[in-house]
Order: structure tokens, then sequence, then C-alpha cells
């Protein structure tokens, strides 16, 4: 049997989502917590990895058993093992050829900035960023929607066989009282890619540079010239959609 779970999570206290060595991670954690109700090791299949800090609404993951449970007895055993700050929010029996990442059409990340006074009860979850042209960002992110190669905004490290090549549906600005929410949409993301997409647009917001700044590095495909890379706290996995069904 095959299962698909949306999992929440605060990532403050891991190093991303996935196993790392030794190293607290969100998988590790998930692992752990199945091993503990079922006495079996599973192998997790993520709709994708988030950094460390990076937090999620959505997360998808899917793992096989070789046993029929109810998807809300599931849901619940594995919550008794998790951390308060990890929680599986829903738990759905799929079809064996679901997978969490290759049957995804789209994610949608958000990444959030507080603008207004410094707030040590917020600091975690985004951070505060002020004296920021708004007007000048919503200019600019719209030169991130379409398809384009995001190699220059990827991390250096990135897998040279990799494609590069991803499509942006939608990326906009909220102004919601002292704090301002991006939305990106898009079929992927690369590693670091909104967190050097935000680096450039606070920099632009800041005065440091223009939004021409974001030709060249899709132009040049160069990294090195994308270096500003916003803090992960900020950013948060919201959703990822698939086209059988998006909640299920």
């Amino acid at each position: 049997m095959r299962y698909k779970c949306v999992v929440s999570y605060d990532g403050y206290n891991y190093m991303g989502f996935q196993i790392q060595e030794s190293e607290p991670t969100i998988e590790l954690f998930i692992k752990q917590a199945i091993k503990k109700m079922l006495d079996i090791d599973v192998k997790i299949y993520p709709s994708g990895r988030t950094d460390r800090y990076v937090h999620a609404i959505a997360q998808v993951f899917h793992f096989d058993l070789d046993k029929d449970l109810p998807d809300s007895g599931l849901k619940r055993g594995i919550n008794a093992f998790l951390p308060d700050d990890i929680h599986i929010m829903e738990v759905y029996h799929v079809s064996d050829d679901f997978h969490a990442r290759f049957s995804a059409i789209s994610k949608e990340y958000r990444y959030y900035i507080n603008t207004g006074n410094y707030n040590p009860l917020t600091i975690r979850y985004m951070p505060n960023i002020t004296n920021l042209d708004v007007s000048k960002m919503e200019e600019a992110i719209k030169l991130f929607v379409g398809t384009h190669n995001f190699k220059g905004f990827a991390s250096a490290q990135i897998d040279e066989r990799k494609d590069t090549t991803k499509t942006i549906f939608e990326a906009k600005i909220n102004k919601l009282d002292n704090k301002l929410e991006f939305i990106f949409i898009g079929t992927g993301f690369l590693k670091y890619q909104i967190r050097r997409m935000m680096g450039i647009l606070i920099e632009i917001g800041r005065g440091f540079e223009t939004k021409d700044k974001i030709l060249e590095v899709l132009e040049k495909c160069d990294p090195k010239i994308s270096h500003k890379v916003a803090p992960g706290c900020g950013l948060y996995l919201y959703k990822v959609n698939y086209k059988d069904d998006l909640n299920g």
C-alpha cells in the first residue's frame, strides 16, 4: 500500500528535510516515528527538499507499507512519536503510480519579511528588514515569471547534469500590515533559487541594485553574481499541487 502524507513543520531547529548523517532533520524524525509505531524501516520519498531553517505549511511525501492501515490511525500513530514542531496534517491511500515528487505539477512557496519594528517573537519566522521600496520590488519580481534558465539563482554546487530550466507561473507581493508576503508558484525550484531571488529583490528594495540585475543573472547563468541569499527562516513551502487531486 502506498501512503501520501502532508506534513507541516517549524524548520528552525532542523538542518532541512533530507537526512544528513546524525544531524537533526525532518525526514530523520519522521522515519524514527514510523519505526517506533510499526517497528519497520521505511524509505520516504518527498516532493522536494527544504533547507536549514525553512518551514513548511504543506510538504508532501509518500512511503510504502506491506499492510493496509486506516489513514486516520496512521496519522495519529505517527504524530504520537513526533516532536511538537513537526505534525502530519493528512494521510491518504494513493495508487502505486503516485509519486510525491514526480507526480507534482506545481509548487507554491511564500516568503515573509517583517518591515515594522524588530519583534523577538517572530524573528525565527521572518527576517526584520525595514525601509524597503516595495514599488521597485513589485516591478522587479515580474521578471521572474515565465520559463527561464535559473542556474544563476541556484546553489553553486548544483549537479551540472540537473535541468536548470524552470517555469514560474506567478510571482507577486502582498502587503500585510507591517509584513510583506512574496508568492512564487512554479513547476519546481532549484536549491537556493527562491532565497537567491529574494536576496536580489531585497537589494533592489534597499536601493543597492536595480531590476536589471535580475536580467543579468538570467542571461549569464552565473551564481557568483547572485551572491545574496535571503535568510531561510522567512521561507515556507506552502503547497504542492497534483493533477488528479489537488487536495488528496
